[in-house]
């Protein structure tokens, strides 16, 4: 039995009529979970389903499904619902499921197979689809792999994290010592389930603590896909459930203090006590604008492989510009380059690949450890940058779509903490303004949201090794397209004859 469960049973019988679930109309007590739970987990049993991917909104029946799934013994498949048709179709062969679940009143994005397109059962709100697996060798259930966990998707085809269930409840149980002397009440879940941040600390943390969880749709929320959000129903829907807690990207933290700004009245209704913060680099700036305001922000920092959170400001242990201490128990170093590493929570490895035997986990991102113990972090050691909404993005990705287009000579994007992202263009020998726009539409198109370029400069000249922003190899220098298109204004900038207008211009994308 995982400990996260035990917990909830402990509170069935200590407090079984505290709500430990709400979605806003609807509500479970702890005892009510406990059997829905138990009840759900006995039925995959006897259907005998063993590799289950979860394509449901947030909702109660997401919650129940997870929690129902680990207690019995299942991997557990959380499929994001930012992935494209190809990349859900993709999460599915390469972690060979035989089951997916998800709300009766929708289907899944992606039917698991033409010889199973209705569902083989509805059980307490949650339809089961069956998909003839191919019996690869897959560690299960236990102390094995409970759970995998897709990247956003840096490439075309994303990774499954496998994460074992000790994993799982150790970093559960250290993040409940980390807030033992934090008095909340209630925690409003703001990301997607799929997210194992909001997996974790937003759902199996509040109900191991005694903490009543509210799942409200997304769209409830104000979120639509991974980059758009109605800041003013976010708002509102934060005052009315009463959050005391939340976990924020970086760019939802920004909304949400506009919001509170544009609405004082009611901003002023908000009973906020503790924001996480993270997925993405937080400027000092947005967290002391939060806190005019009145949100109480602190930045933490962490990744997938490590099970979600490394390290965490906290109030009354907080560093400005660090992202924390890192969790007790769990071990950082800085290598000779200045790469974070990791002691290795766990982490079985990449689905389909080697296990994984080393004992550090190299993260790609670089930083420092302060002589207080504080982790801060400075920048990627690689051109994968994340957008201010958490999503990895390999820029290499968008562009060779973009070039894919016969419009697009050259392409250089850019998106690192930023809402949108931005990509400067040299246009082919004699195309208009309307036929970029159009080739760009095009391209965004086959993309997912978050890898769209929503906005784009046309470049005064070609990229080449003369002016310094093509290595002699032909790769692209970034940080000197980036100085020169991105950094400067326009009218710092030295005029150059050019075969496009010679003066950027900048473009709003026509997708969304």
């Amino acid at each position: 039995m995982s400990w996260v469960f035990q917990s909830l049973k402990n509170y069935a019988h200590l407090r079984p009529d505290s709500v430990a679930v709400s979605d806003g109309t609807r509500c479970l007590t702890y005892a009510e979970l406990v059997d829905r739970v138990t009840a759900f987990s006995q039925e995959l049993r006897r259907r005998q389903c063993r590799r289950i991917a979860l394509c449901a909104d947030n909702g109660l029946e997401w919650i129940i499904a997870d929690l129902a799934a680990r207690h019995a013994g299942a991997m557990l498949v959380p499929v994001p619902p930012f992935f494209t048709g190809p990349q859900v179709s993709h999460l599915y062969e390469t972690s060979d499921i035989d089951t997916v679940l998800t709300q009766a009143t929708t289907r899944p994005p992606v039917m698991p197979s033409p010889e199973h397109d209705r569902p083989e059962a509805e059980i307490g709100g949650v339809a089961i689809y069956r998909r003839t697996p191919t019996d690869r060798e897959i560690a299960l259930g236990g102390d094995s792999c409970c759970k995998v966990t897709y990247t956003s998707g840096s490439t075309g085809t994303p990774k499954g994290v496998m994460l074992s269930g000790t994993t799982v409840d150790a970093i559960t149980r250290r993040l409940v010592e980390s807030f033992s002397g934090m008095s909340i009440s209630r925690h409003l879940c703001t990301m997607p389930l799929a997210t194992l941040l909001e997996n974790i600390a937003g759902v199996y943390v509040p109900l191991a603590r005694g903490t009543a969880v509210c799942v409200p749709s997304l769209a409830s929320l104000g979120l639509y896909g991974s980059s758009r959000i109605d800041r003013s129903r976010f708002l509102n829907t934060i005052a009315r459930f009463g959050a005391e807690s939340l976990i924020l990207q970086p760019q939802t933290l920004r909304e949400l203090t506009a919001a509170v700004k544009a609405e004082p009245q009611n901003g002023a209704n908000l009973r906020l006590r503790f924001v996480a913060v993270g997925g993405a680099k937080v400027a000092e700036a947005d967290l002391d604008e939060a806190a005019s305001v009145g949100i109480p922000a602190f930045q933490g920092y962490g990744l997938s492989e490590c099970a979600s959170v490394v390290a965490l400001n906290r109030p009354g242990d907080e560093c400005r510009g660090s992202v924390g201490r890192p969790l007790v128990g769990i071990a950082v170093q800085i290598a000779p380059d200045g790469e974070i590493l990791v002691g290795r929570q766990g982490m079985e490895g990449y689905l389909g690949e080697d296990t994984i035997s080393c004992d550090w986990i190299a993260t790609g991102d670089l930083g420092h450890l302060d002589n207080d113990g504080y982790l801060h972090v400075t920048g990627r050691k690689k051109d994968v940058f994340i957008t201010s909404f958490g999503r990895n993005v390999s820029p290499e990705w968008p562009e060779s779509v973009l070039l894919h287009e016969p419009e697009v000579l050259q392409a250089c994007v850019f998106g690192e903490a930023m809402p949108y992202n931005t990509s400067v263009v040299v246009p082919s020998p004699s195309c208009t303004t309307e036929a970029l726009a159009a080739a760009m539409s095009r391209a965004n198109a086959v993309l997912p949201d978050y890898a769209r370029v929503s906005k784009w400069i046309i470049a005064d000249e070609a990229f080449s090794p003369a002016n310094g922003e093509l290595t002699p190899t032909g790769k692209l220098r970034r940080e000197a397209i980036a100085a020169r298109y991105l950094n400067t204004p326009d009218h710092e900038r030295a005029p150059v004859a050019a075969r496009v207008p010679p003066s950027t211009e900048l473009y709003e994308g026509t997708s969304p």
